[in-house]
């Protein structure tokens, strides 16, 4: 059973304040922090971002201090049984929940709670806590099993990409692309931006355009055939491409070079 002891939504304190116990609050204290914040853990100091959390376990230190704001939500409870391990919540530690604005919604609902008289309140508080821990976990759960699927999809996007460039004359689209890796378009293209902080289209262009600089240099191909080759549709959408990336026409550019 969850019980809370206290609870203050959206509490500030003055600029640059620090909170230390060094020897804990004697119960569990869930902190959301809403502005930047200094977090003394161990011999470490971290600097949160906006939304930080951190789940401080009874007798653990807690020292923290406001970067410029002190600005915060939290909750003192007590419990029979211990959320870290129940929910797999990290104890002591700094994280970032999958979305903050919800857990500022259960604190704000327990929050209201906890200074109310309606009947069943314990049983509401109870409920409440459970909710928003079951809530993170899931979150902090996906997010782990996205980043184990980032790094298992890395080399595999790796080597589709090299192939999509050293063989971009070819038709490489989004249908093709997806399904070489077995992923929705929008998968797809998550984690390819992801990986090369690129899209495939614009990494594909700019292969097409660089061979043709290399192709236009051999006398023996004309302009249409370069575009064919590089992978073009028509000499028209070559030719428009190709000048916005060189600054002037193919034919120009071949006359430069050679």
């Amino acid at each position: 059973m969850y019980l809370l002891n206290f609870c203050e939504y959206g509490r500030s304190n003055h600029d640059y304040d620090t909170i230390s116990r060094p020897s804990g609050s004697g119960d569990y204290l869930f902190l959301q922090f809403k502005a930047p914040m200094k977090v003394y853990i161990e011999d470490k100091i971290t600097i949160t971002r906006e939304n930080a959390c951190i789940l401080y376990t009874p007798g653990s230190p807690q020292r923290y201090q406001a970067v410029r704001r002190f600005y915060n939500s939290y909750l003192h409870f007590s419990s029979d049984e211990n959320p870290g391990q129940s929910f797999g919540i990290p104890e002591n530690s700094i994280f970032y929940p999958e979305d903050p604005m919800q857990v500022d919604s259960f604190i704000s609902r327990l929050h209201q709670e906890y200074f109310s008289s309606i009947p069943f309140r314990e049983e509401s508080i109870h409920a409440l806590i459970t909710l928003m821990f079951l809530t993170i976990a899931r979150g902090l759960t996906k997010a782990t099993t996205q980043k184990e699927d980032a790094g298992h999809l890395y080399p595999v996007f790796q080597s589709l990409r090299l192939k999509m460039l050293t063989e971009c004359g070819e038709n490489w689209d989004m249908e093709r692309l997806c399904k070489c890796v077995n992923l929705e378009k929008s998968q797809f293209y998550a984690y390819y931006r992801n990986f090369f902080s690129s899209t495939p289209k614009n990494d594909l262009l700019r292969a097409r355009l660089e061979k043709a600089k290399y192709l236009l240099s051999n006398e023996a191909l004309q302009v249409k055939e370069v575009a064919q080759l590089c992978g073009f549709q028509s000499q028209t959408h070559f030719t428009r491409y190709f000048k916005a990336y060189c600054g002037c026409p193919p034919g120009a550019y071949a006359k430069q070079i050679i």
